[in-house]
């Protein structure tokens, strides 16, 4: 009887995954760890049956059976879980809390400490400053049982404070946060630990870019690159200080030579080689750059021309991610321009401007295809557990009956009858898909459609909400949504890739002028000549337009005065200038901006940090609002 059982259940589960028998070793190491992260250990037992055998696997199979793992074994997992762009972090976070165990405080353990440092980190990154804020208190309370004297807890306790200092970058407090990582950074010398040197070294150069000062910057990073060359292998910070030398020395000129060499150093190593490109046609791309150093290039990867390298470096670069991939089209651009392209420079920018929709139409079509997948996934989990439903059903009906050879035709009858309608079901399912595909494909062409949609679902959702505050909130999304439309359209409608925002704001403030048509008595003055803007700058600067001008037609006009608005964008020096101004009432003066909770001005707050801009306001006959920020090249300077 027992022997019977165990053969059922191997069909019942060789029918349910004969469906997916196509599926690579990595979709089918990403399955696993998606019913493991979702609570589901059968069906992730299922699927890792199909893995081939390696570290990873047993680490996998520990995982399921609920055995205990070393800190090490949980760091390759977290590892893997953290690479994956398709699953949000606050869920890899959950698990974490949920599997690991703080160790015995009698004795301090360093891999343990570093999974939660790498969890604080991403956090941070991509979750919440506030969650990751409450994980760095756990592990400051973990740190308090350890002796203080003790070397590693100095140190220990001197690289948890990465994250205070990187929350003062975030809120733009150099004063303090310069203060932190100095101190930290005396504190590492007198341990005599170089790799938290570096650390704070990189650390202290992004104060010193709040700051402009660029020489300093530039001679600490160099300390930094000194400090490496010390070290037998070299920290994570290496490359990075590598490619914040070669910014700086760029955009300070004059410096070509010692950029080659440290592009050169990039390009020599295996994982960053394909980085590189870019930054050789940066460095062609400036004005400065001398014909040796140019001939020097083009003889390194045998072509004749710029224009040839442009070409070669698209073939060799085809493996980037979309958004480098952008960056290499962008600065083959300007070389293409800097050394007499023109007609090549433009088809080379038109393609980068093609790129650049396409990555913001996938956000969209990747939610729904996302959507779709999960929708796919649900039905076919269900069916799982219909399926070990009925085989308990099954067993029962054996134990009574008793029959063992009836059972057991009637049971391989069902299973061969149900496997093939699960197959003649996912062969539905896929053709859909790929019909879905193709959808999908057209969605990539048409992002400003998308966003129409969205619209005009929230303006449909309201004839069913009778609540105002969830209208007014509805309203709001709705105007987000259509002043992101509006940018799009921009685009599509001329070949340049730039947005006047001239134009775009007189559209904006009509489509909010007919959105809030009880404050149409107002008289909009609009200086924005010659002001454009790539599509990275336009989104967020729109946006951030669209909340002020909406709380000024929400607050400050009313129907029984003259209301006026005007609204200014100019250039200065090295950054833009937003003014803001209505004639109503005015702010609160202990209001303050900055800590505001509301959904409008903490996205407003988060944008402006976006465009490494600054945010005030004062009470002037009204109230004004004064932001300034950068464009897409002043930001890309100091990354």
């Amino acid at each position: 009887m027992k022997n019977f059982f165990s053969i059922a259940l191997l069909f019942i589960s060789i029918s349910l995954v004969c469906q997916e028998k196509d599926l690579s070793q990595d979709e089918i190491k990403i399955k696993v760890e998606d019913y493991l992260l979702n609570k589901k250990n059968d069906s992730a037992k299922i699927y890792l049956n199909q893995l081939e055998k390696s570290n990873y696997k047993i680490i996998l199979e520990k995982i399921i059976s609920k055995k205990e793992l070393t800190y090490k074994e949980y760091q390759k997992l977290f590892s893997s879980l953290g690479n994956r762009t398709s699953t949000k972090y606050a869920q890899i976070s959950d698990f974490i809390d949920e599997i690991v165990k703080t160790p015995d405080i009698k004795k301090f353990d360093a891999d343990y400490f570093q999974i939660k440092c790498d969890q604080i980190y991403n956090l941070r990154d991509d979750v919440s400053v506030e969650k990751a804020s409450e994980k760095h208190r756990e592990l400051e309370k973990y740190l308090s049982n350890f002796n203080k004297k003790d070397i590693e807890i100095q140190k220990a306790t001197l690289r948890i404070q990465t994250h205070p200092i990187v929350i003062n970058l975030i809120e733009r407090n150099v004063e303090d946060g310069k203060k932190l990582v100095l101190d930290c950074l005396a504190k590492a010398k007198k341990l005599n630990d170089i790799e938290l040197q570096i650390m704070f070294l990189y650390h202290l150069t992004d104060f010193l870019v709040l700051e402009g000062k660029l020489q300093e910057y530039i001679d600490i990073s160099e300390e930094s690159l000194s400090l490496e060359n010390q070290l037998q292998k070299h920290t994570p910070y290496y490359h990075a200080i590598l490619q914040h030398l070669i910014d700086a020395y760029i955009y300070k000129g004059g410096y070509t030579e010692k950029v080659l060499e440290y592009i050169d150093e990039l390009y020599n190593d295996a994982t960053y080689k394909i980085q590189t490109y870019a930054l050789y046609l940066k460095l062609l791309g400036r004005p400065n750059t001398d014909l040796d150093i140019r001939n020097e290039v083009l003889k390194k990867f045998e072509v004749n021309d710029v224009n040839e390298l442009v070409e070669k470096f698209q073939t060799l670069g085809k493996d980037l991610n979309p958004n480098d991939y952008y960056k290499l089209l962008f600065e083959g651009s300007n070389a293409l321009v800097n050394n007499n392209f023109l007609e090549e420079a433009l088809e080379v920018k038109d393609q980068s401007i093609a790129l650049t929709r396409k990555i913001y139409s996938q956000d969209l079509s990747k939610s729904l295809a996302d959507f779709k997948v999960e929708q796919v996934e649900k039905s076919k989990q269900q069916e799982i557990e219909n399926e070990k439903e009925k085989n308990k059903l099954y067993i029962l009906i054996l134990i009574l009956v008793g029959v063992f050879l009836i059972i057991c035709l009637l049971i391989i009858r069902k299973v061969l009858k149900q496997s093939k309608e699960l197959t003649h079901k996912n062969e539905i399912i896929n053709k859909a898909l790929k019909e879905k595909e193709l959808l999908v494909k057209e969605v990539h062409h048409r992002v400003k459609n998308n966003f129409q949609i969205v619209a005009s679902l929230l303006e449909l959702q309201t004839q069913g909400i009778t609540d105002e505050k969830a209208l007014e909130l509805v309203k709001e999304g709705k105007n987000r949504v259509k002043s992101m439309a509006l940018i799009h359209q921009k685009l599509y409608q001329n070949d340049t890739g730039l947005i006047d925002f001239n134009e775009y704001l007189r559209m904006l403030t009509r489509e909010l002028s007919v959105a809030y048509k009880l404050k149409s008595n107002v008289e909009t003055t609009i200086d924005a000549k010659n002001m454009f803007f790539e599509v990275d700058t336009a989104i967020p600067l729109g946006l951030i337009i669209n909340e002020i001008i909406t709380n000024a037609y929400k607050y400050a006009f009313h129907n029984e005065k003259e209301n006026k608005l005007f609204i200014s964008i100019q250039k200065e020096s090295a950054h833009f200038k937003l003014i803001i101004h209505d004639n109503g009432n005015g702010i609160s003066e202990d209001f303050d901006i900055k800590k505001a909770k509301s959904l409008g001005l903490l996205l407003v707050n988060r944008l402006v940090k976006q465009l490494h801009g600054t945010l005030k306001h004062v009470n002037q006959n009204g109230a004004k609002f004064e932001i300034t920020f950068k464009d897409n090249y002043a930001r890309g300077l100091v990354q």
